[in-house]
């Protein structure tokens, strides 16, 4: 009997060992070397499309009947000691969030936004990815096609935070949420 049920359980730990993937295939997690937060946030209104807002501690998303869209434009600092690292746009801790909850990325064309209004912006460059907000932690990455990149050998880069769908809003403060980047 002990033998029955001894040889039982190595056949069960056998059969598990076999459906776990081999060492070598086996990556490790992303340990992320430093997180960088935005150093700049210019919130742009198309309800005062020729109004600079200035920079703000908060950054502001969304939209509303089809048109008051508010938008985000933000700013990273790289140090160099980041070369040859990657590095992955990610998005949480948001301080307030309604409708959709989904928001889009976006290169800028320049890291100069301090004095943008809706009007007068670095223009849109490449899509980076979607993320959707469903509660105060995290937001779920649907579309993380362009979320990660060579970290750059240092300086600036800037991006364009737009609301996805209609009768939505993404808050959230700047100092330690929102908008970031991940540096592993």
């Amino acid at each position: 009997m002990k033998y029955a049920i001894f040889s039982s359980a190595i056949a069960i730990f056998a059969t598990l060992a076999t459906a776990l993937p081999a060492a070598e295939n086996l990556a490790p997690r992303d340990h992320v070397k430093e997180v960088i937060n935005s150093n700049l946030v210019v919130n742009i209104n198309e309800d005062a499309p020729e109004t600079p807002l200035g920079v703000s501690d908060k950054g502001i998303v969304s939209r509303a009947n089809g048109k008051h869209n508010s938008q985000a434009l933000v700013k990273f600092d790289f140090r160099e000691s980041l070369s040859g690292y990657k590095c992955r746009l990610a998005f949480g801790y948001p301080t307030q969030f309604s409708g959709t909850g989904e928001i889009q990325v976006y290169t800028i064309g320049d890291i100069n936004i301090a004095s943008s209004t809706f009007n007068h912006r670095p223009f849109r460059d490449q899509f980076k990815g979607t993320f959707r907000v469903t509660g105060w932690a995290e937001a779920e990455v649907v579309d993380g096609s362009g979320l990660t990149f060579d970290c750059p050998t240092q300086g600036a880069k800037a991006y364009e935070v737009v609301s996805v769908g209609d009768n939505n809003e993404v808050v959230w403060n700047a100092a330690w949420g929102g908008l970031r980047i991940d540096a592993f």
